[in-house]
Order: structure tokens, then sequence, then C-alpha cells
């Protein structure tokens, strides 16, 4: 089974957008919580509206679908109107083919651009 089949029988549907209007077709992709080891990351930042969990999230996806040349006002959107944006993205490359690609992203809160 290939990772495109994998992502299109138990994924997410998303799809790709930014500030100017543009949009992806909807495709499939994993999104999961990522769950850190170590207290270094559990603490949150305190805000003037409270604490700020910096939900942050694993993304797998198909690589037709390169996050890493998406512009910084991208958003990863899902089927629930949830928004992310893109910390990080990789290209996850085996014998000079692209497999999928890799993204910690981070949930969009209310107040947050």
């Amino acid at each position: 089974m290939n990772i495109k089949k994998i992502l299109n029988t138990y994924g997410t549907t998303v799809y790709l957008s930014d500030t100017d209007g543009w949009s992806s077709n909807s495709f499939k992709a994993f999104i999961q919580p990522v769950r850190y080891k170590t207290k270094l990351y559990m603490q949150g930042d305190y805000t003037p509206i409270g604490i700020n969990k910096n939900s942050v999230y694993l993304y797998i996806g198909p690589e037709d679908h390169d996050l890493t040349r998406l512009s910084a006002d991208a958003r990863i959107n899902d089927s629930d109107g949830t928004g992310y944006t893109v910390d990080r993205a990789e290209k996850i490359v085996l014998n000079d083919k692209v497999l999928y690609i890799w993204a910690i992203i981070r949930k969009i809160t209310e107040g947050t651009k």
C-alpha cells in the first residue's frame, strides 16, 4: 500500500488557502497532536486573555501539496473549520523521489493571525 492510498483511506479532508483568496482543491492528510515527552513544552504561554497551550500538531500529507513552497500567510484548513499555520515543513525523500510532506503545524486560535 503506498502512502497516498493510506492518506486517502484514513486521512482527514483538508485544503490550503492564503489571505489573497486562493485555495487548493481538498485532499487527505494526517493531522495529529504532538505529544511531547518533556515538560519543556507543556507550560504554554500566558497572554492577556489567559493561557495559550500552543496547540502543536504533526502533519503528514501528499507530495503534490508541497507545504515547503507556501507563502507565510498560507493556512491548512480541515473539514471542521479549524485552521493551522505551518511552523516547519520538509519533503521526505527516498531514492530522489518525494514520498510525502512532513510538517509541524500550529492551530489558529481566536485572536491570532
